[in-house]
């Protein structure tokens, strides 16, 4: 019996999917002197991601679960996200994090659901 050959042919993965950069930006809180606080964003790391926009009818999906989603960004590595103090940069474009998935729980593939501000 000859060896089985793999075809991969069709399939993406994330690396050929992950065509765009990124910039995750963190929250910054500064003292505005009246007792309040301002926030400014520091422009953290580069990253290869995929942005796919969420279709429609995911988007109602969401909005039954309270979630007001417009797209999911895919990032390969360990790379700490924080949901409530970072947000990505993509041109300028600014994406709102929503929620963060490890898929298989290995710190090594993240979902993030995002929503973007205009």
């Amino acid at each position: 019996m000859g060896r089985k050959m793999y075809d991969r042919q069709g399939k993406k993965t994330l690396a050929t999917e992950a065509r765009h950069y990124v910039y995750k930006q963190t929250r910054i809180k500064s003292a505005d002197g009246e007792g309040g606080f301002t926030d400014s964003w520091s422009a953290g790391d580069m990253l290869a991601a995929a942005i796919c926009p969420i279709q429609a009818r995911q988007q109602n999906d969401y909005k039954s679960t309270g979630v007001d989603a417009t797209h999911l960004i895919k990032i390969r590595g360990v790379i700490a996200i924080d949901e409530q103090n970072d947000r990505f940069l993509f041109g300028s474009r600014i994406f709102e994090i929503l929620t963060v998935e490890d898929i298989e729980e290995r710190g090594i593939v993240k979902v993030i659901t995002c929503k973007e501000v205009r």
